[in-house]
């Protein structure tokens, strides 16, 4: 009997490319070649420390364990399905509330726009790896076997 599972290594490097796809997006969009540990420094001028950083990781993990665990539930097994569903989470998720917080916080809406993007690129490109890299257990006669399979592999 073939179970799919959580693949680990597939969510947590989501969770990796959660914190560098917006560091990313950001140093590319904030007034020219600034570096990431300018952008580092920025955050913790502000005196608030790491535990922004802390939060974020945590948050990033329940969320992608959660995606993960829900494209079990529907079930998605294509990148392509993944990439749709990922986007979509990404932009409605996210889109009413940063563009709120932002209008309440006098953000300029490009400042809030550019949040939502970078937002719906990570839950996007989370969406592609977890619907394109499962993990599958096989359970015979009380023999448990994993294997990694992405979908261009399957026949």
């Amino acid at each position: 009997m073939k179970r799919q599972s959580f693949n680990h290594r597939a969510i947590w490097l989501c969770i990796v490319l959660s914190q560098a796809i917006p560091l990313l997006w950001y140093s590319i969009f904030s007034g020219g070649a600034e570096s990431f540990g300018n952008i580092i420094n920025k955050y913790l001028e502000v005196g608030m420390g790491s535990w922004l950083f802390v939060a974020s990781i945590v948050g990033a993990v329940v969320a992608f364990y959660f995606m993960a665990w829900m494209f079990i539930q529907i079930p998605v097994d294509s990148g392509q399905g993944g990439l749709i569903a990922g986007s979509l989470i990404g932009a409605t998720f996210n889109l009413v509330s940063l563009m709120s917080a932002g209008a309440l916080l006098d953000d300029p809406v490009w400042f809030a726009i550019g949040d939502t993007v970078a937002n719906v690129l990570v839950f996007g490109l989370a969406g592609l790896i977890l619907g394109e890299w499962r993990h599958y257990e096989y359970l015979d006669k009380g023999v448990e076997v994993e294997e990694d399979v992405a979908s261009f592999q399957e026949n």
